[in-house]
């Protein structure tokens, strides 16, 4: 398991789906499905990035691949829709992610041997912002 895994497996067990950050949030609990997409109703970055959707398999997120993602500016968003590939589904668990947009390419590129682009936003005690969550249902 890579380090970035690891640490935000231990993340994620260890932060309620509210976590705040003062530079950074998801709402989470506000989350909607609108067709293929997980809408949330508010989002806020430091910097320009992303949010980013993984799915979660035997209670542990899949990472660094993502089923979903979509470019936010530095500041309060709202509304901020993701396309989940092959569909968002209620009941299912996912994890929303904040990454920052750091090669000022303007694509999202962090995946399986590209983890040093397009880094997880980290909350005040260094670990990834990462907020486990899941749309209505049981």
């Amino acid at each position: 398991m890579n380090l970035i895994k690891i640490a935000l497996v231990t993340a994620i067990a260890a932060v309620p789906a509210v976590a705040h950050a003062d530079h950074l949030n998801i709402d989470v609990e506000g989350a909607t499905i609108e067709g293929n997409s997980v809408v949330f109703p508010s989002v806020k970055i430091d910097k320009d990035g992303y949010v980013v959707i993984h799915a979660v398999e035997n209670g542990e997120p899949v990472i660094p691949a993502s089923i979903g993602h979509t470019a936010v500016s530095a500041g309060d968003s709202e509304n901020v829709s993701v396309e989940i590939e092959g569909g968002a589904m209620e009941g299912t668990d996912y994890v929303a992610m904040i990454h920052y947009e750091t090669n000022d390419n303007g694509t999202y590129d962090f995946a399986e041997g590209m983890t040093d682009v397009d880094t997880p936003g980290m909350r005040p005690d260094n670990t990834p912002y990462a907020l486990p969550f899941k749309v209505g249902g049981m």
